[in-house]
């Protein structure tokens, strides 16, 4: 489907007219045949700047193709195909595509002469996160004389990209202290009220629990095998973003959320290759509840619900803690994201009874309000609690190094 538009009259045809005018009048008062012959070539001039525009791009017809997913700052392929079924050639043509998932909302390509068919290609860099409606394609055309413009929109070419967060290789981070601790033969949860889960079966070593031999395995082989167990319940990760409209500061992506949500993408791919369970919670005016995700081959899951994350929320931050941790087992890692609030480190401590450790991310919200960027972060760590501080233009890789 096809819609074209003519652009509103530029002022170099208003002043063609408005020249058209006063040389007919005066023509018309002196009866002079030369301003006659002038006052229509201006007129021819103006008509002209009308038709000639719609004609050359009548008869075009264009396509596009481009992945439905993408990652945060990953180039993605596009490809337009353009075909005239008119016998001449058209020129000077200006392919405009639209997209949210650039900082410039537009991408434009220009065509000089295009004949019975035109492929052209491109790499567009995704720079912001989200779901994106892409199109719909347009190209403009003021040839031969450029004073006015028409427009044709194909509707067909609207689309959508989703954009996957970007997410930073992490090299070292702190679980909670017995996060992957192996229970040889023994079960010895952390907390009262954990359970362990089934690793396999192995050779009997000194000290194991007499209560988990195999006794069908030893059988058969002839040695002594025991269960080997895993804390389910330490091993693994619980993220919960602040989505309250207020969290969000900065502009583009330079804001507190896309900050949290980069750190969150990171540290979920990094449990899910490490064997940990990931649960991830986020509560805007659509709530994310991700629970006990397991194997990167799942952390899709986790990218999807990040990129539809958005910080229009009206539960307060505390609330959503207080329902992850009214609602959530006990045991894990707890992260949880601040900005600059004093009072949520002082309630570490608290949730440290409910999990193995909270770790805080304090991403200052007032450094996203100015211009200067800070690339350093400061680190408080500790057996029970950890608190990152970090501000705008922080190296976050470099926190996980």
């Amino acid at each position: 489907m096809k819609t074209f538009k003519w652009n509103r009259m530029s002022g170099v045809a208003m002043l063609i007219f408005a020249i058209f005018i006063i040389i007919y009048m005066i023509a018309w008062n002196r009866g002079l045949t030369l301003l006659y012959v002038l006052a229509a070539l201006s007129l021819a001039t103006l008509v002209l700047s009308f038709i000639a525009p719609y004609f050359n791009i009548l008869g075009i017809d264009a396509s596009i193709e481009h992945p439905k997913e993408a990652y945060q700052g990953e180039t993605i392929p596009i490809t337009i195909t353009l075909t005239s079924k008119g016998l001449l050639s058209k020129y000077f043509l200006e392919l405009w595509w639209q997209t949210t998932f650039l900082e410039e909302s537009s991408q434009m390509f220009f065509v000089a002469k295009l004949g019975k068919k035109k492929i052209l290609k491109a790499d567009v860099l995704c720079e912001i996160r989200g779901t994106h409606q892409t199109g719909p394609l347009s190209i403009e055309n003021s040839f031969p004389l450029g004073i006015n413009t028409f427009t044709v929109l194909f509707q067909d070419t609207i689309g959508e990209v989703i954009v996957f967060p970007a997410f930073v290789p992490i090299y070292n981070f702190a679980f909670s202290a017995d996060e992957s601790s192996i229970l040889h033969g023994d079960i010895s949860s952390l907390q009262k009220g954990g359970h362990d889960e089934f690793i396999s079966i192995r050779e009997y070593k000194e000290g194991d629990s007499p209560r988990h031999i195999h006794w069908p395995a030893s059988a058969k082989t002839g040695d002594l095998m025991v269960r080997e167990y895993q804390d389910s319940l330490s091993s693994s990760l619980v993220i919960i973003l602040d989505l309250h409209e207020s969290y969000d500061i900065g502009t583009g992506k330079e804001t507190t959320l896309e900050y949290a949500i980069t750190i969150a993408s990171s540290l979920s791919l990094y449990a899910l290759d490490q064997g940990y369970r990931v649960t991830l919670f986020g509560h805007g005016e659509e709530k994310i509840e991700l629970l006990d995700i397991v194997g990167s081959e799942n952390h899709i899951q986790i990218l999807k619900s990040l990129a539809y994350a958005k910080g229009d929320g009206d539960e307060s931050y505390d609330d959503v803690i207080h329902h992850v941790l009214s609602s959530h087992q006990k045991g894990g890692t707890l992260v949880l994201f601040g900005n600059g609030d004093q009072q949520l480190y002082d309630k570490l401590s608290l949730y440290a009874s409910k999990f193995f450790k909270p770790v805080l991310f304090d991403i200052i919200g007032e450094s996203f309000r100015k211009e200067q960027t800070d690339k350093d972060f400061l680190l408080e760590d500790s057996h029970r609690q950890s608190r990152y501080t970090l501000r705008k233009g922080c190296d976050i890789e470099r926190m996980f190094l």
